[in-house]
C-alpha cells in the first residue's frame, strides 16, 4: 500500500491468536497465526490490536484514525499506522492477495503429499523418537490394568497438549490394549476448517516413531457410498491436532499393526440452537449410511477415538468473567454431562447442551454425536477428569476420558465379549 493511496486497509486475518507478554514491566500482546501459513510472531501493545479492530477492508488511514478518535479519545498520526500495517503485511497478518498467494502455495504442497508430516513435534511432545518413547512410557509405566466382560467399542479421549494434561489421555488408551479390531476410526473436532460436515483424508501421519497408516481403502470406498458429496480436500488435516495427538497413543501402543481412518468433524451448533437437530440433514444421514455401507462391504473391525476437549470457558472465549470463577460451576455441569453419557441418555446429554446453548462451549459435540449414531453404546465409564486454568490468559479448558461398551452384538461384525 503506497503512503497516498487513499485505499482501504486489509483486515486482519481470523486465524490469529495473541498472548499476553510482558517487556520492560510494560505489557504487549503477541500476535501469531493458529494456522501455520505464517511462522512469524509480532510484539503490539493492546491499543495498537484496538486500532486493528476497525481494520474491515473498507476504511482508508484516514477514516480509521477519525474512528479511533471517536471511539477513544486519542488518534495514531499517518506514519505510525503505516508502519503497523507494514509490520502487519509482512507478517502475513491482513487478509489480503498477498496472504491469498501465500496459502495458495502452502495448501498446494501440501495436496501433493501422501504423508502428513508431524507438526507439533517439539513443541507438545518430544521429536526424537527414544524421547518420545521414555516420555510414554513413564505415563503409562504406572497406570492400571482396566478390565470389563466387554470389550470397548469406542473411548473419549482429550487433545490438550500433551505438556498441560497428559495423563488423563491415558486410561482411555489403555482400555483399547486388548481389543479385537483392526481399524481405529478417529472422530476429532475440526479446529481450522468448517468447509464441510465431515472432512476425510487419505493421507498417512508421520510421527518422529515413522508413518502410521491410514486406510486407504475405507476412506476411497466412504466416499463411492456416499456418492462423492463430501470435499475430498484434506487441508483442514494440515494443522489439526485432534487427530495428530491421538496417533501418537496408538502408535506407541500398537506400531503399525493397526490402520486408521482420520475423520475431522465440523461444528453442529446449529442443532443446539433452532427447531432442527443432526438427524434432520440429509447429508448427516448420508455420513451415516456410507459408513455402515463401507464396514458391511470391507468387513473391517472397528474401534473408534473420539477427540475431543470439553468446556472452554474464561475470557479468551468470550465469557466477561475470569475463569476461576466459572471452573467450579463448570465442574458441576461437566459432571451432569458425564453422567448422561455413562448411562449412554444421549437425549439427556442433547437436551442439557440445548437447554444452555452450549454455554461452556464442549468443542466435540457433533464428534460425540456421530459417534452414538454409529455405534449406540449401552453402558460408558468416566476414567479421568481434570480442568487446566490458564491464568495469564483467565481461561480455562476441561477435558477427559471416557469408554463405552455395546450389547453383545456389535454392528461392526464382532462378538464384545471377552
Amino acid at each position: 500500500m503506497s503512503r497516498n493511496d487513499g485505499l482501504p486497509i486489509a483486515p486482519l486475518r481470523n486465524e490469529l491468536d495473541t498472548v499476553p507478554q510482558q517487556k520492560d514491566g510494560e505489557e504487549f500482546l503477541l500476535l501469531h497465526d493458529t494456522s501455520g501459513y505464517s511462522e512469524n510472531m509480532l510484539l503490539i501493545a493492546p491499543h495498537a490490536l484496538l486500532l486493528c479492530s476497525l481494520f474491515d477492508g473498507k476504511k482508508s488511514i484516514e477514516q480509521v484514525q477519525d474512528e479511533f478518535f471517536a471511539s477513544f479519545g486519542s488518534r495514531f498520526d499517518e506514519n505510525q499506522i503505516h508502519t503497523l500495517v507494514d509490520a502487519l503485511d509482512s507478517n502475513l497478518f491482513l487478509n489480503n492477495d498477498r496472504f491469498q498467494r501465500r496459502r495458495e502455495e502452502v495448501d498446494a504442497e501440501y495436496l501433493s503429499l501422501p504423508i502428513r508430516t508431524a507438526v507439533y513435534a517439539g513443541q507438545s511432545y518430544p521429536d526424537n523418537a527414544q524421547a518420545l518413547r521414555t516420555f510414554f512410557d513413564d505415563l503409562f509405566r504406572e497406570a492400571p490394568a482396566i478390565t470389563h466382560p466387554s470389550l470397548p467399542v469406542g473411548i473419549i479421549t482429550p487433545h490438550i497438549d500433551l505438556q498441560i494434561g497428559p495423563e488423563v489421555y491415558v486410561p482411555g488408551f489403555q482400555c483399547l490394549k486388548n481389543g479385537e479390531f483392526d481399524t481405529i476410526v478417529i472422530l476429532g473436532t475440526s479446529h481450522y476448517s468448517s468447509e464441510d460436515m465431515f472432512l476425510l483424508t487419505e493421507k498417512h501421519f508421520e510421527t518422529p516413531s515413522g508413518v502410521l497408516t491410514t486406510d486407504v481403502e475405507f476412506v476411497r470406498t466412504m466416499h463411492a457410498k456416499s456418492g462423492d458429496i463430501f470435499s475430498k480436500l484434506d487441508i483442514a488435516h494440515r494443522r489439526e491436532h485432534s487427530i495428530e495427538f491421538p496417533a501418537l497413543f496408538i502408535q506407541y501402543l500398537f506400531g503399525n499393526e493397526k490402520k486408521i481412518v482420520p475423520i475431522l468433524s465440523t461444528s453442529m451448533e446449529q442443532y443446539l440452537i433452532g427447531n432442527e437437530q443432526p438427524m434432520s440433514s440429509e447429508r448427516y444421514r448420508i455420513f451415516l449410511d456410507a459408513f455402515r455401507e463401507t464396514i458391511a462391504r470391507l468387513g473391517r473391525k472397528v474401534v473408534f477415538i473420539v477427540s475431543v476437549d470439553w468446556s472452554h470457558v474464561g475470557k479468551k472465549f468470550g465469557d466477561n468473567e475470569c475463569a476461576e470463577r466459572i471452573l467450579p460451576v463448570v465442574r458441576i455441569t461437566d459432571h451432569q454431562h458425564f453422567q448422561a453419557l455413562e448411562t449412554c441418555n444421549y437425549k439427556r446429554f442433547y437436551s442439557l447442551l440445548r437447554s444452555s446453548k452450549n454455554a461452556s462451549r464442549i468443542d466435540g459435540f457433533s464428534c460425540i454425536t456421530t459417534f452414538f449414531d454409529l455405534v449406540k453404546p449401552t453402558s460408558g465409564k468416566l476414567l479421568a477428569y481434570d480442568q487446566w486454568h490458564e491464568q495469564e490468559r483467565e481461561s480455562g479448558v476441561t477435558y477427559a476420558s471416557l469408554v463405552f461398551y455395546a450389547d453383545s452384538v456389535s454392528e461392526f461384525g464382532r462378538s464384545n465379549k471377552t
